[in-house]
């Protein structure tokens, strides 16, 4: 064997040696490398519990005049953050407008906007974010329903985006508070799944999930797993528990029922178990093959503290999916079984604290700016709000202590005479007034008594339901055997567990309305309805044009 052969030979094996010294450091060198995911989570969830920002978009000419004519489509631009230390360097950003009725607002008012930091050619994460949605909460004047309501449902264990606030600046104007909101992203997915890899959908504005659902993630052409579900809800199979095993092949049943009680509890009226079918998203997990669905939109929370636990479950006004669940019998008892243990883990929470640390953060960045305003948000608002959400987790606990009758499902209205009584015999005072555009029935407290608004009528044996907008005025509620603050009930039924105190819904000077509603059973013959105040000092109100009664099956 000549030099050169045994050379190379020697060097072979001398690189067979030695390559698994380089693989073992290159994995060395792999693992040692910072977690990517990890670190972007890391700096998302410092942005959200970190300092209230200002933020500065501003768009070239050309790109300003490209959003104007097409607001929803994406214009690219440049956002930056104004500090105390000055502005920082600009990143890309392409901006588009959003909303839907009620909060869309174009461009030279406060519009919603979304922040993708991933489309733009160079463009680089903001805050280990690719997307955030920015929403002017013009139906929020607290600027705190959706940001706690999401942080009561993650609590429960129910998928919300994380929220926070932020002061915007587009193009040159002030624009003023905005809510900056976690987007619908695989980063907001690997928070509550292993696989982000699966399909997501978008349920847009009163749209049902037959109704064409847009597909923000997946392949668009391949619809086969949500007409999968579609067929479950439809099924008409006589037998239940062919219907309950199709379903639960196709949905996750059980986080189906937490997510529709933390419906119920934050008020979501505008949610996906409601009339409007709306403001949710469904993601199907790649790893059980199943849907869930996420809370979205709740800016519209928290209005009633006497909100039902139990929507409406026939269609077309109830949801397709709860509706097919509850129609078999498994459905009920772990809707309530869900409702129990999320309410077990929330009410071990502060909620006032919570809510105070939120609005007084919001407050003293206002006061920065405008010391007068600050105050003035914190003294409307953000008190009532401390008081207002405490309580509607106390009313579940009430509601709870309520009998569990079957489901009540809307049958037929029943006509109510406006032949109201008014009895002052232990004390009060009550009048009749026009607020708000509406013929109210009004109670004051004198300090004794129980001054109410009384009607007997004739009914068939059966469930009933009735109900009207309320609006509450300093109560200091007392508290007896039939129950507390003002509220509606009948003669001779159990204690009841709705409840007006403190003050909220409409009265002299503010628009609005709280929902207020009261379930019994009678066996027939002459009911007589009460709206009542049980206190110290306060008054109440209920809208008679609005008060009506349904029948139930």
């Amino acid at each position: 064997m000549n030099k050169l052969r045994l050379f190379a030979l020697s060097l072979a094996l001398t690189c067979v040696q030695i390559a698994p010294l380089f693989a073992a450091d290159a994995t060395a060198a792999k693992k040692a490398k910072p977690d990517e995911s990890a670190n972007n989570r890391e700096a998302a969830a410092d942005f959200f519990a970190g300092p209230i920002l200002r933020l500065m978009i501003t768009f070239s000419p050309e790109q300003l005049a490209k959003l104007s004519a097409d607001e929803r489509n994406y214009a690219e631009g440049t956002l930056s953050e104004v500090t105390p230390s000055g502005t920082t360097p600009g990143q890309k950003v392409l901006v588009k407008l959003k909303g839907s009725a009620g909060t869309f607002q174009h461009l030279d008012g406060r519009p919603s906007l979304t922040l993708n930091f991933d489309k733009p050619a160079g463009g680089q994460r903001f805050h280990g974010m690719k997307k955030l949605h920015l929403n002017n909460e013009v139906q929020d004047v607290t600027y705190l329903s959706e940001l706690i309501a999401g942080e009561v449902a993650r609590k429960a264990g129910v998928p919300a985006s994380r929220c926070t606030h932020v002061f915007l600046e587009l193009n040159g104007h002030a624009v003023g508070i905005y809510l900056a909101k976690e987007a619908f992203t695989k980063d907001f997915l690997s928070a509550f799944y292993k696989n982000t890899g699966g399909d997501l959908y978008d349920g847009g504005s009163y749209t049902e999930i037959n109704e064409g659902l847009k597909k923000d993630q997946g392949d668009p052409q391949d619809t086969a797993a949500l007409k999968e579900l579609i067929a479950a809800c439809q099924d008409n199979d006589p037998d239940p528990a062919k219907r309950w095993e199709r379903l639960n092949k196709i949905l996750d049943v059980e986080q189906y029922m937490k997510f529709t009680a933390l419906e119920s509890f934050v008020c979501h009226w505008d949610g996906y178990n409601y009339f409007n079918h709306n403001n949710y998203r469904i993601y199907r997990d790649p790893d059980t093959g199943k849907f869930s669905f996420f809370m979205h939109g709740m800016d519209n929370c928290f209005g009633d503290e006497n909100f039902s636990l139990v929507p409406n479950f026939k269609p077309p006004r109830g949801p397709m999916v709860g509706a097919a669940l509850m129609s078999c019998p498994q459905g009920p008892p772990l809707y309530w079984a869900a409702v129990k243990s999320a309410y077990a883990v929330l009410e071990q929470e502060d909620w006032r604290a919570r809510v105070e640390f939120a609005g007084t953060r919001l407050r003293d960045a206002i006061a920065e700016k405008d010391p007068a305003q600050a105050t003035h948000y914190y003294e409307k608002t953000v008190l009532q709000a401390m008081l207002r959400i405490p309580r509607r987790i106390a009313n579940i606990g009430r509601q709870l202590q309520d009998p569990t009758w079957p489901f009540f499902i809307e049958q037929a209205g029943v006509t109510v005479p406006k032949t109201w009584v008014l009895d002052t015999s232990t004390g009060g005072k009550g009048d009749t007034v026009m607020l708000d555009g509406r013929t109210c029935l009004h109670l004051v407290s004198t300090g004794t008594g129980v001054p109410a608004w009384k009607q007997k009528i004739q009914l068939a044996a059966g469930r009933y339901r009735m109900g009207s907008i309320v609006g509450v005025l300093g109560v200091v509620s007392t508290q007896d055997e039939h129950g507390c603050g003002g509220g509606l009930w009948v003669t001779g039924a159990p204690r009841r567990s709705n409840v007006l105190e403190g003050d909220g819904g409409f009265h002299s000077g503010e628009a609005g309305g709280q929902s207020m509603s009261y379930e019994f059973e009678t066996t027939g013959g002459e009911v007589e309805l009460v709206f009542e105040l049980r206190a110290t000092q306060g008054e109440v109100w209920l809208a008679l044009d609005n008060f009506s009664m349904t029948r139930g099956e």
